[in-house]
């Protein structure tokens, strides 16, 4: 017997396939909990049967990409949801990119969607989901569509990254718009040609590894591709199949640790090869045909194009951020600092280990004053509500006083609870 609600994974057998986070954010709003309720129980159960191994923090931003992601965490998740309702959650292409691409989480990012897509599933009475292509950082517009993915509400501008399950999926977790409706009718502009789409070969990806999942033994990584085509490819230049140069181009992206090249890499030489993506990591080398000549590297496309590293003065980027930090009011977290300073998180780590400790010191500092303060308010006001004559005219019940106090202070909800029952025992039952 499931444990949980049968809840089917949706999309499946297709290129739009729902992502593990977009799953269990459905899963948690049908049971009426929060993520973290959910995730707790689903904890309580796999410790009865010692089957929890790995725990990571999956809240906030984070915890979607990391859902979103292939990772020991996510699955995990993926088998404990499969066993506890007995649905199928297998995503091939995740499982596809994994084995052939070195690092593929790193492409993969947060929730966005596409609110035309939204507004259709609605029209044919179907929940609203995130699909796991969305995800893909390389995929800026609607493959259906070809409108571009949005990532913030257009109403109050909030990202959607809440694990409270309030509302179902689809309408804003802030102000609960719908966001399968836009501010303003579209243009020609903001639909893009499909000649100038750049993700059809992730498309592709998504679409065949979708239906040829008893295929998947025949799939291979980009350093197996590289090396077989190399060592077999010398005598096809004497009868003009194809150029020195390409087999050059091949030799130099041979790692010394074998390992399978990033997406951005394998993308760019699937391109100057003329040759799809999906069909350079599974054709046999006997109906490949490399090309006589390749694409110049300098004239990829702006998406894929090789970008140079720019040269940084860490001293004045030091002082910069030192600048950055006193202009704020508030002490900003390591995210924030990175996001204003315009810096990877892990430059500042590698180049300013003491700094990122005192910033990240500071706003852990800030945040536990911050609580405290609100703590304090909440008491203040539970107190203020049983005893304070502005307040005689309502029932004094602890119902009551959270629907007065919540609309007055807009705390959250379960510090006002809280509050308010140690305020209402201190009073009526202190005998």
């Amino acid at each position: 017997m499931n444990k949980l609600f049968p809840i089917p994974l949706l999309g499946q057998g297709t290129a739009d396939i729902e992502s593990l986070s977009s799953y269990v954010l459905r899963v948690a709003y049908e049971h009426g909990v929060s993520v973290g309720t959910l995730f707790s129980a689903v904890i309580e159960m796999s410790k009865a049967e010692s089957r929890l191994e790995y725990h990571s923090d999956v809240s906030g931003r984070a915890g979607i990409e990391i859902l979103a992601r292939v990772n020991k965490c996510s699955s995990q998740w993926r088998r404990l949801f499969t066993e506890l309702t007995g649905q199928d959650l297998f995503c091939g292409a995740l499982q596809f990119l994994s084995r052939s691409v070195y690092c593929i989480s790193t492409d993969i990012g947060g929730i966005r969607w596409c609110p035309e897509c939204f507004s259709e599933m609605s029209r044919i009475d179907m929940p609203r989901y995130i699909k796991q292509i969305w995800h893909m950082k390389a995929v800026d517009y609607c493959p259906l569509h070809r409108t571009r993915l949005e990532s913030v509400c257009p109403c109050c501008g909030s990202v959607q990254h809440s694990m409270r399950a309030e509302t179902p999926l689809g309408w804003c977790m802030n102000c609960d718009f719908n966001l399968g409706e836009r501010k303003g009718p579209l243009s020609l502009e903001d639909i893009q040609p499909s000649w100038e789409c750049m993700s059809l070969d992730l498309v592709e990806i998504f679409e065949k590894t979708a239906r040829d999942l008893e295929d998947m033994h025949c799939f291979r990584t980009s350093d197996i591709f590289i090396r077989d085509t190399t060592s077999t490819s010398e005598d096809w230049v004497g009868d003009g199949r194809t150029s020195c140069l390409a087999i050059e181009v091949l030799r130099t992206l041979r790692t010394p640790q074998r390992q399978p090249l990033k997406l951005i890499s394998l993308r760019r030489l699937a391109y100057m090869m003329n040759m799809s993506l999906y069909e350079m990591l599974t054709s046999p080398l006997n109906v490949l045909n490399l090309p006589a000549q390749i694409i110049d590297v300098k004239t990829l496309p702006d998406q894929i194009k090789i970008r140079k590293k720019i040269a940084r003065n860490h001293q004045s980027e030091y002082q910069r951020i030192m600048l950055i930090l006193e202009s704020q009011a508030s002490p900003p977290s390591l995210k924030q600092l990175a996001r204003l300073a315009k810096l990877s998180v892990g430059y500042l780590e590698y180049r300013f280990p003491g700094l990122v400790r005192k910033v990240v010191d500071r706003h852990k500092a800030y945040q536990d004053q911050q609580y405290l303060k609100r703590r304090y308010r909440a008491q203040t006001a539970a107190l203020k509500f049983f005893i304070d004559d502005r307040y005689s005219a309502y029932s004094q019940s602890r119902k009551e006083a959270y629907r007065v106090l919540r609309e007055e202070t807009g705390l959250p909800k379960w510090l006002l609870k809280d509050a308010i029952q140690v305020a209402y025992r201190a009073i009526y039952e202190a005998d």
